[in-house]
Formats: C-alpha cells, sequence, structure tokens
C-alpha cells in the first residue's frame, strides 16, 4: 500500500473511534499517525522492512501492529470492524462547523444516533440544543448544514481521491483493450470533497467479464459489481470507485457527460437545442444524423463556445461566459513561484531548512518561507523568541549560498483578543507574516471575526492563514464572518490564503470568486511539513481554478523582486 492509502485508513478509524466514544487519545493517536505517514520522504514499507516503523514519533507497538496488517495485506481487522459497528455515514459529523472528533462522539452517543437523518431530525426537534455542553449554536449549525447539503452522502478530500484515481487509471491502463481513459466526475472537476471516483474508458471490443477479473487484481479492491456499462468498486479506504466502459465513438461524449455537473449538462443541451440540435448522452444530433465529435473541445466549438475546463464545468456561469468570449485564463501549476506557508523541524515539520530549500529548488521556486510557529503554540513546537532569532540568523547565512530565496517568517497565533503572539519589534523584522487562529475555536461568530480583523489591522501582518480553519474530514470550520474578512482585507491590504493542503483547502472556494471581484490578493500555499507534503501545491491550484483565478490573482505567482516589492507596500500601507 502507499503511504496515502494506509494514512486514508487511518484517520478512517481515527473518525470511526471518535463516533464509537474511545478515549481522545487513542484517537489523537491514529489521527497524527496518518499525518505523520503522509509526510515521510519514502515509502512506509521501507520503514518496515528495515524494523524502523515505530521511530515514527507516537507509533508504538499496537499501532504498528495495525499499520503492518495494513501493508502487509491491504486489509485492517479493526477497520472492517469499525464500519460494522458504526454506520460510516455518520463520519459526515465531522465537516459540521463545530464539531470535531468529541463532539460527534457526544451526538453519537447521547442522541444514540445511526444514521445521518437521526441527526437531522433530533436538531430539527431541539433535542441537539439540550444535550450538556453542545447548546442552540451546535444545533443551529446541523440544521443549516443539512438545509445546504440536501442529499448529504460521505465525502472523501482530495488528497484520499486522486491517489485513488490515479492508482484505478493507472491499473486500467494496462488492460489490452482499454484504448484512453481518463478521470471523470467529481475528481476531474475538483470539487473540495468527492463521494465517488468516476472512470471513463473507451475499449477497443466489449470484453466486460475479462475487464472485471482482472479489476478484482488491483490491491485496495474488497468487492466489485456490474451494472450496465459500469464496473462499482469498493475500496479499502472506503471511497467507492466507477469505471464506465464505452465504445471509442461515444467516448469523448461521455466523458464530458460524466464529468460536468447535472446543471452544466442541461445547459449544454439547452443551447444545442436553440441551434438546432440535439445532444443526448453519447452523441450530438442534426435531425436524425449524428455529427462525428472527435473531442470534448468538438464539442464546444459546434456549440458556439469556448473550451471549458473541467474546474469550471457546475452549471452556473460558465456557459454565457463561454459565449461571450469571457472565461479567465486560469491559473496553472507552473505559474507557481514559490511558497510562502512551510513548517520546518524548528517547530513541528520534520525537514531541515537546507533540506526545503533543495526540495523546492528542484520544484523550480524562485522562493520559499519558513512559518515556523509562535510561542503559545506548545503542542507544535513553537518557537521562542531567542530560538526564532537564531532561526533568522541561519537563514540569512544560508541565503549566501545557491538555491531559492528564503524569506525569513513565521505563523503568528492570533490569541483570543486579536492581539499576535510574538513582539512588533520581532514582526517587524520578519519578511513574512502569517497569522492564524489554533485556539479557541468556540468563540461566538462575532467574536471570532472581531479577532481576526484586529489581526489583519497589524502593520507586520501579510497574510491570514486558513482563514476558517476547517479539517475537512476530522474538524469542521469554526464560526467566522468570511464576508467581513474579505472586506477587512481590501480595507487593510492584507492577502487571504488558500492553503493547499487536501484536509483544509480554505479559503473554501464558495468565497474564492468574491475575494476576487473584491480585488483582494490571494496566495496559494502548502503549510508543508514535509519536502514531500510540499507537492501538496497541485490540490490549492485546482482550488484558485474552481474560484475562477488567474495567475495575477495570486501573490506567489509574482517573480521575487516584485513580491519583495509588495510585501513592503503592504507593510507602507497599513504602517
Amino acid at each position: 500500500m502507499d503511504n496515502w492509502e494506509v494514512a486514508a485508513a487511518l484517520e478512517r478509524m481515527a473518525g470511526l473511534l471518535a463516533l464509537k466514544g474511545e478515549n481522545s487519545f487513542k484517537v489523537r493517536a491514529y489521527s497524527q499517525a496518518a499525518r505523520r505517514i503522509i509526510r515521510l520522504p519514502g515509502p512506509l514499507a521501507d520503514l518496515i522492512e528495515g524494523g524502523r516503523l515505530e521511530e515514527i514519533p507516537g507509533v508504538g507497538r499496537a499501532l504498528s501492529a495495525k499499520i503492518r496488517e495494513l501493508v502487509g495485506t491491504g486489509r485492517s481487522t479493526l477497520l472492517a470492524r469499525l464500519e460494522e459497528e458504526i454506520a460510516p455515514e455518520l463520519l459526515t459529523l465531522l465537516s459540521i462547523p463545530g464539531v470535531g472528533h468529541r463532539t460527534a462522539g457526544k451526538l453519537v452517543e447521547q442522541l444514540n444516533l445511526e444514521s445521518l437523518e437521526q441527526l437531522k431530525q433530533a436538531a430539527l426537534r431541539g433535542e441537539v440544543a439540550r444535550l450538556p455542553g453542545l447548546g442552540e449554536v451546535l444545533q443551529q449549525n446541523v440544521i443549516e448544514f443539512f438545509q445546504r447539503a440536501g442529499d448529504v452522502r460521505e465525502g472523501f478530500h482530495r488528497g484520499v481521491a486522486l491517489p485513488l484515481a490515479v492508482q484505478v487509471q493507472e491499473f486500467l491502463k494496462r488492460f489490452p483493450t482499454v484504448l484512453e481513459s481518463a478521470f471523470a466526475g467529481e475528481v476531474r472537476r475538483g470539487t473540495e470533497t468527492a463521494t465517488e471516483v468516476v472512470i471513463a474508458a473507451a475499449l477497443r471490443e466489449r470484453s466486460p467479464e475479462d475487464l472485471g477479473k482482472y479489476l478484482l487484481q488491483m490491491p485496495g479492491i474488497s468487492s466489485l459489481r456490474q451494472e450496465g456499462d459500469s464496473y462499482h468498486l469498493e475500496t479499502l479506504v472506503g471511497l467507492p470507485v466507477r469505471i464506465a466502459f464505452f465504445p471509442p465513438a461515444e467516448y469523448p461524449l461521455r466523458l464530458l457527460w460524466l464529468t460536468g455537473s447535472p446543471g452544466h449538462w442541461r445547459a449544454l443541451q439547452e443551447r444545442a437545442a436553440k441551434r438546432g440540435l440535439q445532444l443526448r448522452e453519447g452523441t450530438l444530433f442534426q435531425g436524425e444524423s449524428p455529427l462525428n465529435i472527435g473531442s470534448e473541445a468538438d464539442l464546444y466549438r459546434q456549440l458556439g463556445l469556448s473550451h471549458i475546463a473541467p474546474e469550471l464545468r457546475e452549471g452556473d456561469d460558465e456557459i454565457a461566459a463561454a459565449a461571450a468570449g469571457k472565461l479567465p485564463r486560469l491559473v496553472e501549476l507552473p505559474h507557481i513561484r514559490g511558497d510562502l506557508h512551510i513548517h520546518s523541524h524548528w517547530s513541528d515539520g520534520s525537514a531541515a531548512i537546507e533540506e526545503i530549500r533543495e526540495a523546492a529548488t528542484a520544484r523550480g521556486y524562485q522562493y520559499i518561507a519558513i512559518t515556523d510557529h509562535s510561542p503559545s503554540l506548545k503542542i507544535a513546537g513553537g518557537l521562542t523568541v531567542e530560538r526564532l532569532l537564531r532561526q533568522m540568523e541561519l537563514i540569512r547565512e544560508l541565503r549566501r549560498e545557491e538555491g531559492c530565496y528564503i524569506f525569513t517568517g513565521a505563523e503568528v497565533d492570533i490569541l483570543s483578543d486579536g492581539s499576535l503572539d510574538l513582539p512588533d519589534e520581532i514582526l517587524g523584522e520578519l519578511e513574512m507574516v502569517i497569522a492564524s487562529v489554533h485556539s479557541n475555536f468556540r468563540q461566538s461568530r462575532s467574536e471570532m471575526t472581531a479577532r481576526i480583523c484586529r489581526a489583519m489591522e497589524h502593520p507586520a501582518v501579510h497574510l491570514i492563514g486558513h482563514p476558517t480553519g476547517r479539517l475537512i474530514g476530522s474538524r469542521g470550520a469554526y464560526q467566522v464572518d468570511v464576508e467581513r474578512l474579505i472586506e477587512k482585507a481590501v480595507e487593510t491590504g492584507t492577502a487571504l490564503e488558500i492553503n493547499a493542503s487536501p484536509q483544509r483547502l480554505d479559503l473554501t472556494e464558495e468565497y474564492l470568486g468574491t475575494a476576487r471581484r473584491r480585488g483582494v490578493r490571494l496566495a496559494v500555499n502548502t503549510d508543508a511539513h514535509s519536502t514531500a507534503t510540499l507537492g501538496d501545491m497541485i490540490y490549492g491550484i485546482t482550488a484558485a481554478r474552481r474560484g475562477w483565478l488567474e495567475r495575477g490573482d495570486l501573490l506567489n505567482t509574482l517573480p521575487l523582486a516584485q513580491l519583495q516589492e509588495t510585501l513592503q507596500e503592504k507593510r507602507r500601507r497599513k504602517g
């Protein structure tokens, strides 16, 4: 099993253990092991083979045995048992604002929950507000969550969905009759979470039985069934996979149909009808004559549209924009010139600054910022003022050597009253100051909003890190008025982060359009804690594209000299 698969399985175990009411230390052990494994610079299997698995902090004998079973067999006895005892759909509780592992466990235990529908009805009856230690605010969060989400299904963040899609597609490509294949559905559109991985495949000849036998050989597959022109696969990590197979002539339009949202497809059908055409799943007709469509771009051209990137195919304004020639020139991964939020082993990262710079230089970056935690975050090894000063001195020395430029920086805690966790004289010396909330998540919406806004008024603060504080699959966002934060960003010239960690993707995509239209500068950063997680940048770029962002909307697409001038300009403006 790959590192991401083991991490995903452990994170799933952590969530199910929390729902079952296990003690918080055990839940945290599984969750922390998942995070540490995803940050490893090499394969987990190498540590196991070398007898060094228990060198991972927090991995003792019992947890080590669970991990060895996963890697050795592709199965987990504990995970299978937990999924029988607790309905996995209840993991969706962890997407509700204000709900983390502990609160989710309380809800399940005190309401005897076996389904999400039971929680919804309990909230509507006022039962959640009457539970000890929870109250009206949480009850309202639950009600609003179900109002927004509609038909709720368990979603998996892109750190699970994308690697799984890649793994399945690579395996599928080796089947002799597969001419071509591609991701479709939520994975191709880049949604923050996916309820299913969909792969479209063009087959040279219909041989579904042989294909089914072949797919059962893929590691991590627990079951398979055929329904019409699709195979449905159940996986160890819990995210279902659907492989839809078609004749080559139908493949381009079937791929487009499977990729876009229902709203996007309906809009295409309406546009076709206005042009005297009919668009049905696999074919575009003029009268009764099928038209030859060799690619998705061909279809858009036939309808008088410029090509619409998969990330925009949500049935919003993309058809009108394409018809008017006003689609954005979306940002791309090669446009990124650096990463401005990285943790080293000086706090809770795993790599030395020299290693990080080497890895970033290999990615073609012009610059990075080392932004270790500030003193109050002791659990993450926050740096005292004295240690931070020593780190700054080291960084200045390293600049004399070859490699990308290193900004001195810090991720500074925003304290409960909105003040910052470092003295002004130190903040004034740092080249990149990220201010973030890491504590007291239960403040009211007005308190949290005022807290972050006060931090944005500080002349040293360049950027607000992960503005809503959510961890997809582990913790819902804290209560905050994001629209007000955007207004404050305009007033103060402060940038907002799109945290590219697949568990965060925060600022969330629903607010990116508003920020863009208001002229707020954003930055896509990985919040990397290892050289491996520098690769999370791709998740943030996908989120930015879904927000219709262009190259010029992001701070870290600027050349080094221009970025330095921009950062200084912000301080002059605030000062």
